[in-house]
């Protein structure tokens, strides 16, 4: 079996959220550094080809350095969401209007291209499809979640409203 960095990975399988945990703590440079593990090694772990598994502990301490990509999928797994409540409080209101508009057109388009008879799809949403979607979906759902959050925190007085205000 050759050694391939960059294989194929299905959004929502193990070895792909491990895959982007690795990036969103800076690349396999840090997580060697952070997990003290060879490059091959680290490589293993996100390998989907690979038996090699992260441990929890692992996870965790990648978790700790900043990666949110496996609190997502396990609370998805659970029936719910992860979005980092501590970004509420800095969230701006335009950006996150922003990113909740372009994310529901890109929703409802790929939904539209995928129910529509094409050369690319029969009329059904497929497996694959289905995986794609999702991940627009989930980028979605944490937009809405951390104005949810944001929300949450104004009316607890946790924060000050656009005002300025608090409840005391």
């Amino acid at each position: 079996m050759a050694f391939n960095p960059v294989k194929e990975r299905r959004y929502g399988e193990p070895k792909e959220v491990v895959a982007r945990v690795f990036e969103e703590v800076g690349g396999i440079p840090e997580v060697m550094n952070l997990l003290e593990l060879s490059r091959t090694r680290v490589y293993a772990l996100a390998d989907p080809d690979s038996s090699n598994e992260i441990s929890y502990a692992r996870i965790a301490r990648l978790t700790e350095s900043g990666a949110t990509a496996a609190a997502q999928h396990l609370a998805a797994l659970a029936g719910g969401i992860f979005v980092p409540v501590d970004k509420a409080a800095d969230a701006n209101w335009l950006s996150l209007a922003g990113d909740a508009s372009r994310g529901n057109a890109r929703n409802i388009a790929a939904l539209m291209d995928s129910l529509g008879e094409t050369e690319r799809s029969p009329g059904v949403v497929d497996q694959q499809e289905a995986r794609e979607i999702l991940k627009l979906l989930d980028e979605q759902l944490g937009v809405l979640a951390l104005q949810r959050a944001k929300l949450t925190a104004i009316a607890a007085g946790e924060v000050p409203d656009e005002t300025g205000q608090t409840d005391g």
